[in-house]
């Protein structure tokens, strides 16, 4: 066997290593994305002040890093930005979740992603609606507008 051909063999054994090791220690192929929240107050969903965004997933024991959360205005998901934040995953109920504070009025979109490259992804949304603006006094959130 040539040199060439060896170090062929030996790339294609490694990728295939690779490619192994990653098949299994990916998400379930059957993992989905079950539920998308947000916990409000007394006061609604203001602008200016924090709340939980909540995902559910079945099976959390791949990487925390494969959920995602992404906001975008108007009736129909879509274009927007991903909510900016550190993720907190909470393998013992399967839930991940993230701290938001709206900036803008009216209706929005939070869609939490569950997303593995090469592999199945899956979604879920929840419309919420931010009706006024407020003021966030680190313990409570107090309505101004």
């Amino acid at each position: 066997m040539s040199r060439s051909h060896s170090r062929a063999a030996a790339s294609a054994a490694a990728l295939a290593a690779v490619t192994v090791t990653a098949a299994l220690t990916g998400p379930p192929a059957n993992a989905e994305m079950t539920a998308v929240s947000v916990t409000a107050g007394s006061e609604g969903i203001v602008t200016g002040c924090h709340y939980r965004v909540t995902a559910t997933v079945t099976d959390l024991s791949a990487d925390p890093g494969s959920v995602f959360f992404w906001l975008s205005g108007g009736a129909i998901p879509g274009y927007g930005e991903r909510l900016p934040g550190d993720l907190i995953p909470h393998p013992a109920n399967n839930t991940v979740t993230t701290t938001w504070t709206p900036t803008h009025p009216g209706p929005q979109n939070i869609t939490a992603i569950q997303s593995v490259p090469g592999q199945y992804t899956s979604t879920k949304f929840t419309t919420i609606n931010v009706s006024g603006t407020g003021l966030d006094t680190g313990s409570s959130c107090v309505r101004t507008g």
